[in-house]
């Protein structure tokens, strides 16, 4: 009994890392841009002189909260110390590079011009 439920779950892992891979958007930590490496971690210029500009381009700003670790608020009723929550506002971008019908689309994500995601999506047209 165990040696089916064994097979049927090796079947199962194996049958989901198949469909996973042809997913039509997969991510990606770089790509060549001609003879350039854009990856994860790159300046928006860096990649605008390296690929040039984008097909397309989408810009937005989002408000975030996040955590202020340096300082901290007054000490709460019961003795302990809060840390302060700042409001800021993160500028993304997403890119879309077209290098034709034999090559994948690739997607690119800016916060606050540093390339954070890269996903590879249809063969272009």
């Amino acid at each position: 009994m165990w040696g089916t439920i064994k097979m049927v779950l090796m079947i199962s892992v194996f049958a989901a890392a198949c469909l996973e891979g042809i997913s039509p958007n997969v991510m990606a930590s770089e790509f060549s841009c001609g003879s350039y490496i854009i990856k994860t971690g790159d300046r928006k210029f860096d990649v605008l002189r390296k690929c040039g500009e984008p097909v397309y381009a989408r810009v937005w700003q989002e408000e975030r909260i996040a955590r202020d670790l340096g300082r901290t608020l007054p000490p709460s009723e019961d003795g302990r110390r809060n840390p302060l929550f700042l409001k800021e506002y993160v500028t993304f971008e997403e890119w879309e590079y077209n290098f034709g019908p034999t090559t994948f689309i690739r997607y690119l994500r800016f916060e606050n011009d540093i390339l954070t995601r890269i996903t590879t999506g249809d063969y272009g047209y």
